[in-house]
């Protein structure tokens, strides 16, 4: 682990920076991107702005809203670039709507908007991975297994390294013009992309330590992975349906 980067007397958030170096190459992947899905690159630009300042702003506050104690001590927190300090749903909420509003007044096609962005999102799964190995976050379970980490006191399956490897796997399936799924019809790739991602962590919350569980013994990670691998291939069928029938 390594969550603080000393560089002379600044100490720098190392997951924070990670994620914010993670969608910097992530969008230059999504530019090449935009041209195949009819979207300007400008556009695409501004609208990841526009959903990135939404999303970690109703992430934080959302975060703060849920454990306003986590601020008590240290208020100046509120501004940290540490993204365990983010509540992911308020912020995903917060970033569609954000989104949503600036697509809208540019008139930008929906479909083909989420296929362009698509390679960013991978390429920014693939930073959180690094981000949680550096934080410590997402630790697996205990293990014996030959290849398990010492973490947090015990030999851990190494969760954040597995979820490092099925980013990249994902990431070299959906590279634009060379991975086996690529945009031909608008809104498949990133269907496609988010049926890969919900199979991934339906498999790797299986391994995580500091899962939340619902009632008997469910891990909620894996409902939401579940009902999102059915929205998503649901929404590719319908999608294949409907380019059909026109």
């Amino acid at each position: 682990m390594l969550p603080t980067l000393q560089v002379g007397p600044l100490a720098l958030q190392l997951p924070g920076l990670i994620v914010l170096i993670g969608l910097w190459l992530g969008l230059t992947l999504a530019e090449r991107q935009a041209g195949r899905c009819g979207i300007k690159g400008s556009d695409l630009y501004n609208l990841v702005f526009v959903a990135l300042l939404s999303g970690i702003i109703g992430a934080r506050l959302s975060f703060l809203l849920r454990y306003p104690q986590a601020f008590a001590a240290s208020p100046f927190s509120l501004i940290s670039l540490n993204p365990d300090l983010l509540e992911p749903f308020g912020g995903l909420a917060a970033a569609l709507l954000g989104g949503l509003i600036y697509a809208q007044r540019k008139a930008m096609p929906f479909w083909s908007s989420l296929d362009a962005l698509t390679p960013a999102l991978a390429v920014l799964l693939l930073a959180l991975g690094f981000a949680h190995l550096a934080s410590g976050a997402a630790f697996g379970a205990p293990s014996e297994l030959p290849w398990a980490i010492e973490m947090w006191g015990a030999r851990r399956h190494p969760s954040q390294m597995y979820e490092i490897l099925a980013a990249g796997f994902i990431l070299a399936l959906i590279w634009p013009g060379r991975g086996i799924l690529q945009p031909n019809k608008a809104g498949i790739y990133f269907s496609g992309f988010v049926a890969l991602s919900a199979g991934a962590r339906l498999l790797l919350e299986g391994f995580r330590g500091d899962s939340s569980l619902l009632a008997a013994g469910l891990r909620s990670a894996q409902v939401g992975a579940w009902l999102l691998l059915a929205v998503s291939l649901l929404g590719s069928h319908w999608l294949k349906h409907q380019a059909s029938s026109k």
